[in-house]
């Protein structure tokens, strides 16, 4: 996905909510951390669209269980296929905007798997991990910073909600 993807990805999780899920937890630079995923229904910080045999899943936890402030947000797009994990991007904002800088998983060296995925109507399950290193990524033109890197160990299970448009 391309850096200009991220930022319609992250406004899709700063709409009005009402209510809060399940979390994301883990460590950045081994410091502990607690994401939370919104949930409202069709304004769920945690949704996916079906294009074909493909899944795509935008997942956004805020570091508040009760507001939709993108400071320190973690948010992850997965794309499956056929139940495997064919495409993973990783962003963990640094502001409270959807731009840079913040860390991304493109230029790190970040691992994402799923160990549980599961479809039921509307509701999608889907558990797994995220642990490596993304880079640092000052704006949009300039390429990210290996040198500037943040190590990441998270778990996440969340329920996604299908978008319907």
């Amino acid at each position: 996905m391309k850096k200009q993807g991220w930022a319609a990805l992250l406004i899709a999780g700063l709409l009005p909510l009402s209510v809060h899920a399940s979390s994301i937890e883990g460590t950045l630079e081994g410091e502990a951390y607690e994401w939370f995923v919104l949930n409202g229904g069709q304004d769920s910080s945690a949704a996916y669209v079906e294009t074909g045999n493909q899944l795509d899943i935008t997942i956004t936890g805020f570091m508040d269980p009760d507001s939709r402030d993108a400071r320190e947000a973690l948010s992850m797009h997965l794309s499956v296929e056929d139940g495997e994990l064919v495409d993973a991007q990783v962003v963990q904002l640094i502001g409270s905007a959807a731009t840079p800088p913040f860390y991304t998983s493109e230029g790190g060296s970040v691992a994402v798997s799923i160990s549980h995925f599961e479809q039921q109507g509307r509701l999608l399950h889907v558990a797994g991990r995220i642990k490596g290193s993304m880079a640092l990524q000052n704006s949009v033109e300039a390429a990210q910073g290996p040198d500037e890197e943040i190590a990441i160990d998270v778990h996440f299970d969340v329920e996604a909600y299908r978008a319907e448009f």
